[in-house]
């Protein structure tokens, strides 16, 4: 990947996320000294890199699951049992339910 050819925004976000990386592994290590803007600025940039990585984590994970059921067309043979088994079950429950109901007729009628 030539990162010249990358567009100025892509390029500004990753320089300063790479910034705040370096500030915070300097702060952890002592080399900034502690006070307390420093500590409300450490605290700042951390929860904004963590929210940073969740949301690119999201947005990647969600176009892997995209990709992945548009590239497929179609279910894996796993799948196409599961399916079926989920129908089984549902055509299962359907029958329980007819015959509680006949049951439950029954039981009244002998009242």
């Amino acid at each position: 990947m030539n990162l010249y050819r990358t567009p100025m925004a892509y390029q500004v976000t990753i320089g300063v996320v790479v910034a705040f990386l370096l500030y915070l592994v300097l702060f952890q290590i002592g080399w900034i000294s502690f006070n307390a803007s420093d500590l409300l600025t450490f605290y700042t940039f951390s929860v904004f890199t963590v929210s940073l990585a969740a949301v690119l984590g999201g947005i990647l994970f969600g176009m892997f699951i995209a990709t992945r059921a548009l590239s497929n067309q179609g279910f894996t043979p796993f799948e196409v049992s599961m399916l079926k088994l989920r129908d089984d079950i549902h055509n299962l429950q359907k029958e329980i339910n007819i015959i509680t109901k006949a049951i439950e007729k029954d039981k009244d009628k002998d009242e």
